[in-house]
C-alpha cells in the first residue's frame, strides 16, 4: 500500500480561493445594483409630467403665441406657446407643457420648477411632479411697468426722451411723456397721469422687444400741421401719439395698439352727438381714416372709448351729430260730400233664411196642388 503524504483530500477547493471567488462575486453585484440604480436616474421620468392652466400679465390674458418656459435652476425643460389669450395647453386634450425631469430629482424631495416669460418669472413656483401626472397650474406674470419721464410739461418743447415729434412746438398746448420696457408679445400699459389729457392710456403689444421706450401724447392747439387736410366730423379734441424714435411704430414693430380715451359728456349733449358714433380718426400719411372705436363705459361725466391701431402719428377725436327724423303722420283721404258714417262698411246680407222661405213656399204649393188634384178625380 503506498502512502501518499501531504494530500488533502479537499486540495482542489482552496479555501483561500474560494474566499476570493465569494469577494469578487459579490463586490461585482454591488457594483452592478449601484450601477443599474444610477442608470435609472439618467433616464427622463416616463412619460413626462404636465402642465396646463391660465396666464395673465399684468392683470391681463397673455395674447396667442406666447411662449411659457419651464425651467430647474437654470436648464430650461420645457416649453409652450400659448394657443389661445390666456390659456397653455388644455384638459382634456393632448396639449400641454411637457417637463423632463429625472427620478432622482423626485427623491428625497422633488425639485422646485419655474415658469418664465422673456426671462421674467411667474409669481407661482411649483414642485416637480412624477411621471405620467397632469397639474393645473394658473400662472401670473408681472412685467417691468411704465415710469415718468418729464410727466406733464409746457408746450415749449416738442421732443420727450426717446421720441420724436414732428408737430411745432407752437401748436402744442400740453403734453405728457411715459417710458417702458416693450417685451415681444406681451401687452405693456403707458398710463397718463394729466386730468387735462382725453387719452388717459395706451396698450401696446409689440413684436420685437426693446429697452426703455417712450410714449408721448400732445393736446394740440388746433388741428396737427402735419396732416394736408382737415379731419372730419365735429371735433373734439387734436391729438398726437407718439412711440418711440421716428420709424419705430410701424406695422411690423407692432402686434396691436390700443388708445384708451374719454369724451366730456357736456361735450356730447352741447353738441348733439351720438355717444356711440365717438372715433379716433388717424392720418395715415394720406388720407385720415377711422379706426375701429367701441365705447366701453360712462359715469357722470365722461363716456370712454377704445380704438385699435397699428401705428402712431396725428389723431383727431370725432363724432357724428345726431339727425333729428320726423315721425311720419296719417294721412286720410275723405269722399266729399259723405261723412264718415256713410263710408261705414255694411256687413254682408245672410241668404239662410231667404232659402228657408223658398222651400216653405214649396212645400206649401206642392201641397196644395196634390190635395186639388186628389179632390177633383173623386168628382
Amino acid at each position: 500500500m503506498v502512502e501518499r503524504k501531504g494530500l488533502n483530500p479537499f486540495s482542489h477547493f482552496p479555501g483561500d480561493t474560494m474566499d476570493k471567488k465569494a469577494i469578487s462575486i459579490l463586490l461585482f453585484s454591488i457594483l452592478l445594483t449601484s450601477g443599474i440604480a444610477s442608470a435609472q436616474d439618467q433616464f427622463p421620468l416616463t412619460p413626462p409630467p404636465g402642465y396646463f392652466g391660465s396666464v395673465t400679465v399684468n392683470g391681463q390674458l397673455a395674447p396667442a403665441g406666447t411662449t411659457i418656459i419651464a425651467k430647474i435652476g437654470e436648464e430650461v425643460r420645457g416649453s409652450l406657446p400659448t394657443a389661445s389669450p390666456g390659456l397653455f395647453g388644455d384638459d382634456p386634450g393632448p396639449s400641454k407643457l411637457w417637463v423632463t425631469g429625472y427620478p432622482g430629482e423626485l427623491t428625497p424631495e422633488p425639485v422646485s420648477l419655474t415658469f418664465y416669460i422673456n426671462d421674467v418669472a411667474a409669481n407661482q413656483t411649483i414642485v416637480l411632479t412624477g411621471a405620467g401626472t397632469i397639474n393645473k397650474v394658473d400662472l401670473t406674470f408681472i412685467m417691468p411697468t411704465t415710469s415718468d419721464s418729464g410727466g406733464a410739461s409746457g408746450g415749449s418743447g416738442s421732443v420727450g426722451t426717446g421720441v420724436i415729434s414732428a408737430e411745432p412746438s407752437e401748436n402744442i398746448e400740453f403734453y405728457e411723456t411715459k417710458e417702458a420696457n416693450l417685451v415681444a408679445g406681451i401687452p405693456v400699459t403707458f398710463r397718463f397721469n394729466n386730468p387735462q389729457l382725453s387719452v388717459y392710456e395706451l396698450v401696446i403689444t409689440a413684436n420685437v422687444s426693446t429697452g426703455v421706450i417712450s410714449a408721448k401724447v400732445e393736446h394740440l392747439k388746433g388741428t396737427s400741421r402735419i396732416p394736408t387736410s382737415p379731419p372730419p366730423g365735429t371735433i373734439y379734441e387734436n391729438v398726437n401719439v407718439w412711440l418711440g424714435t421716428s420709424g419705430f411704430s410701424v406695422p411690423g414693430n407692432l402686434r396691436e395698439g390700443i388708445i384708451k380715451f374719454r369724451v366730456n359728456n357736456t361735450w356730447l349733449s352741447g353738441e348733439n352727438i351720438d355717444a356711440n358714433k365717438v372715433s379716433i380718426m388717424h392720418w395715415d400719411g394720406n388720407q385720415w381714416i377711422s379706426l375701429e372705436t367701441k365705447q366701453t363705459t360712462m359715469d357722470s361725466d365722461f363716456a370712454y372709448y377704445e380704438a385699435f391701431t397699428d401705428s402712431f402719428s396725428p389723431f383727431a377725436i370725432s363724432g357724428v351729430k345726431e339727425v333729428p327724423t320726423e315721425t311720419p303722420g296719417i294721412t286720410q283721404t275723405s269722399v266729399q260730400g259723405e261723412t264718415p258714417e256713410s263710408l261705414a262698411v255694411m256687413p254682408p246680407i245672410a241668404l239662410n233664411w231667404v232659402l228657408y222661405v223658398v222651400v216653405a213656399i214649396s212645400v206649401i204649393a206642392a201641397s196644395y196642388y196634390y190635395y186639388t188634384l186628389k179632390r177633383n178625380k173623386k168628382k
